[in-house]
Formats: structure tokens, sequence, C-alpha cells
């Protein structure tokens, strides 16, 4: 199963020139924790999270109308996947990141969509098989949920 097949194609975006207090004030009103932001030229230049403006607003010491989208994402990597890339590909970014959800680009750096755990369990059967012929099992979506939530060493030791 490729990821465009189940990713979702209505995405709503954020300019690199939004205010944290835009992108949450769009956040509550749209009910997402995740927003993708787009550089001038239209082309992904990361993602913001609930979390991220949320430890933005302690860890900053600023009020969140006087931080940019483009300094959250700037020097920061956007973990990201393609349309033709096979499910399973999507699911290891997922874990290896310890992320939720992937943004969908083209060869130009496009927003093409966003696959989430959500869409890749919506699509895995249980007892071990597929409801597709992408052959993705239940267990493979359990491992890579236990990836994604497994604690973060560098936090936990401080």
């Amino acid at each position: 199963m490729l990821v465009k097949d189940i990713m979702h194609k209505d995405i709503r975006c954020c300019s690199t020139s939004n205010s944290l207090d835009d992108i949450a004030n769009q956040m509550w009103n749209e009910d997402v924790g995740f927003m993708p932001i787009l550089d001038k030229d239209d082309k992904l230049a990361g993602v913001v999270t609930d979390r991220d403006i949320a430890m933005a607003a302690v860890l900053k010491h600023r009020p969140l109308w006087e931080i940019s989208a483009s300094e959250m994402v700037t020097g920061r990597p956007c973990h990201v996947c393609h349309p033709d890339d096979e499910v399973h590909k999507a699911l290891n970014v997922m874990g290896a990141s310890r992320i939720r959800r992937v943004p969908v680009i083209d060869g130009e750096q496009r927003l093409k969509g966003i696959i989430g755990l959500k869409d890749i369990a919506d699509h895995t059967g249980s007892g071990g098989k597929s409801k597709n012929a992408g052959g993705l099992t239940s267990e493979e979506l359990l491992g890579t949920i236990q990836r994604i939530c497994k604690p973060n060493l560098l936090q936990a030791s401080a």
C-alpha cells in the first residue's frame, strides 16, 4: 500500500511569518495539534505541534505573538515521506523519529498531504492480518507506537 492511498490531502497550513499565537489559535479552531509551515515559495519549511508551542511559551520567556513560526522550524529536521513511498516507510520514519504524523511532499518540497498513525491504523487489520494488500500488520503498528512512546533517555536522566 502506498502513502498516497491513505494520506489526508486537505491540509491547513501556516506561513513562516505567522506567530505562534496565530498558529495556536488556528490549531484550536481546527481542532488539530500539528501544523505544517510553508515558506514564501509554498514549500514545506517544517512543522509546529501544540507541544512545541507550549514548550516555547515556557522556555523562550516571550509572548507567543512575538515568536514566529520561522524561529521554530529553522534548523530543525523535518521528517517526511513521499506519495509513492510504501506505508511501511512512513511507519519506519514515525518510529525512528518518535513522531505520530509525517508530512508527505513531492520532489519540489511541496506539501501533498499528511499521514498519521490513525490513517495507518484504519488500514491495519486485527490478529496480524492486513485489511489491504499492503501487508500491514497490527504487530508492526504496535511496534511503531511502542517506539514513539519510549521515554526520552536524555530528559529522563536530567
